[in-house]
């Protein structure tokens, strides 16, 4: 957290300087496919999950979705979308979130889950007996070693989820707190992968275990989420959202017309939109504001409905994040792409990634103590590959830039692998949008 913080004054810097109930037991629950509407909780509480340094809601879009492949309403699983650059006054705005949904729900507490920086205001939030006795249950997720549970008094029961392949908090079990450890995960995957989302379903639920921490199929699939600024989250109102179908073996829309367009609310939420099962889509996002960039989502296709699909933007000139993304190119020679992995770090030795054949899951910027999601790949003015680093991003856990020339014409195909997974990307010009392929 330390190096979090660290770089957190950079950035800063560099702003001044420029229904139907019943009970499963383990063995009567089919792993593969839990019956639609079939509840395995017992929790009736609402989920408030609060993000880490520079991430948005998307964090938890998996485990949104194995909470309601368990029972959980999606009403009741709610994401917290917090300014972790310049924090202020969030622990206040979570009050007032929590309070807004207090009487939405009519619950008289909420279970709150804190990731990495998240959880770090989530034991700042806690260390006041009135905010404290708005929380049922709270859940620590790699993040900082605290001297115990949370709460003024240490009152409120706390689970503390960490590993020792965590490069970014270091981790360890807190006195008074349940302590697991998950073994072989990396910062982002202690907050997505399934071993956690078992932990977490146990503590929130009496210890009860969950039917599935699978991804479950379901029909039909509806997607929504919202449009934020990368890193600073400020919502987007009016801007439009055109989706897409594109061909998964070229990336290329499979018609010349929308699917659907949406509109962004006040608060930059959109949808539903009523997706074909397994089919990929491009998200094309237009604000509102003609000076802001056009940006166009990949995304894989989904299986089971999703609340938290964000598309994040490029945030407005003066702001502390632009300065970091000024070099990002806009003209029509060449292509910007940004390559984002959502649940998991790419390790090298352990993961492998590569964009129009360049490898990027090299020990130069896929080292452990990286914990690199997002790679913006752009030439740096010669028209050349070169595989060096670009812009200030190495500077940065999670961040890398590249070098990489992807020409902007003639009209083809940018394919990106993942550990065994494609996403094709049409190579717009960067004039026309930011590309960004998102793996989930």
């Amino acid at each position: 957290m330390k190096k979090i913080l660290s770089q957190t004054l950079i950035l800063l810097s560099l702003f001044f300087i420029t229904g139907h109930f019943s009970s499963c037991k383990k063995d009567d629950c089919d792993n593969d496919s839990i019956p639609q509407n079939e509840v395995c909780r017992t929790s009736n509480l609402p989920v408030v999950m609060m993000h880490g340094f520079l991430a948005s809601g998307d964090t938890w879009a998996n485990h949104a979705m194995r909470f309601s492949a368990n029972g959980y309403d999606d009403d009741m699983l709610y994401a917290f979308d917090w300014n972790s650059i310049n924090q202020g006054n969030s622990v206040d705005l979570l009050d007032d979130y929590i309070d807004e949904i207090l009487a939405e729900t009519g619950a008289s507490q909420v279970d709150l889950i804190g990731h990495s920086a998240g959880g770090d205001l989530g034991y700042t939030y806690l260390n006041d007996s009135t905010r404290a006795a708005k929380v049922a249950h709270y859940v620590h997720v790699a993040s900082s070693v605290q001297p115990g549970p949370a709460g003024a008094n240490g009152e409120i029961p706390t689970l503390n989820l960490w590993s020792e392949d965590d490069e970014i908090a270091a981790g360890g079990d807190i006195t008074g707190a349940t302590n697991v450890k998950l073994v072989g995960a990396d910062h982002y995957q202690v907050a997505t992968n399934a071993e956690s989302f078992a932990a977490i379903f146990s503590f929130l639920n009496a210890g009860k275990t969950a039917c599935t921490t699978s991804i479950v199929a379901e029909e039909p699939v509806q997607l929504s989420g919202r449009v934020v600024t990368l890193g600073e989250n400020t919502p987007l109102a009016g801007a439009s959202v055109e989706i897409y179908e594109v061909s998964a073996s070229t990336g290329f829309r499979v018609s010349t017309s929308t699917e659907t367009t949406l509109t962004t609310d006040s608060k930059g939420y959109w949808g539903p939109f009523t997706a074909k099962s397994n089919t990929n889509y491009e998200f094309r996002v237009v604000s509102a504001d003609p000076n802001d960039r056009i940006v166009h989502y990949y995304r894989e296709g989904a299986i089971r409905s999703n609340k938290f699909v964000y598309l994040r933007t490029f945030p407005p000139a003066g702001s502390t994040i632009a300065l970091l993304l000024n070099g990002v190119p806009e003209n029509a020679t060449q292509s910007a792409v940004v390559v984002f992995s959502s649940s998991q770090a790419v390790i090298n030795g352990r993961d492998s990634l590569s964009a129009g054949g360049v490898d990027l899951s090299s020990a130069q910027y896929a080292s452990p103590a990286k914990t690199a999601i997002a790679y913006f790949l752009y030439d740096d003015g010669d028209s050349q590959t070169s595989g060096d680093p670009v812009g200030f991003f190495g500077s940065f856990s999670f961040l890398n830039g590249v070098d990489v020339f992807f020409p902007a014409s003639p009209e083809t195909t940018i394919p990106i692998y993942f550990n065994g997974r494609t996403l094709n990307v049409k190579n717009w010009a960067s004039e026309e949008g930011v590309i960004v392929p998102v793996f989930d």
